[in-house]
């Protein structure tokens, strides 16, 4: 007899967490660094539909539902690299905490950086030209040479070096610069 209430026993918990599980809906909730993020789920055809920005407490409903078992979610913020996970569906109501930090997105400062680097390399080059064909070969010699110092892994600093030694008849500098440049190369 013991045995058959302890059985009716188990049976009983189990169902009640069964009806428990069910009747639960599981919170999710997004935190990133920094804030004010845009959350947003992404349906088996690409699409994403935000559903909110961070701090966020959503639910699953919202999280999960183009799938019975997994979800695809997107946190972004300009400035920030997109940051994409995949959530995976709990089979008892509880709360899955998201913490995310973004990393800055850098790209955008390098090709600013690039863009002033290529004008200094643009000008530098041009006024040298300038300076050669008006056969002011020392003023030239001294652009290139604060050219080289600033860009150094740039060829073609050496290779007009090189030029300006040659028409000065300064033929060691001058090979000096062309094997200079090829390094680069």
């Amino acid at each position: 007899m013991m045995k058959n209430s302890f059985l009716k026993y188990c049976i009983f918990l189990w169902m009640m967490t069964m009806i428990l599980s069910c009747s639960t809906s599981t919170v999710v909730k997004f935190q990133s660094s920094p804030s004010d993020a845009e959350v947003s789920v992404i349906d088996t055809t690409g699409v994403a539909t935000v559903i909110g920005k961070t701090p966020l407490n959503s639910t699953e409903i919202d999280v999960f539902k183009n799938s019975n078992r997994h979800s695809q979610v997107r946190i972004k913020k300009e400035g920030f690299l997109d940051n994409e996970i995949i959530l995976m569906k709990s089979t008892f109501g509880s709360e899955i905490a998201v913490n995310v930090q973004l990393k800055k997105d850098e790209t955008v400062q390098n090709i600013g950086e690039q863009s002033i680097s290529q004008e200094k390399v643009a000008s530098s080059i041009a006024r040298a030209n300038g300076l050669i064909q008006s056969k002011n070969f020392i003023e030239a010699e001294s652009v290139m040479t604060n050219f080289v110092e600033q860009f150094p892994s740039v060829s073609v600093g050496f290779d007009y070096l090189g030029n300006i030694y040659f028409l000065q008849k300064k033929y060691a500098k001058a090979l000096k610069n062309y094997w200079l440049s090829k390094d680069y190369y």
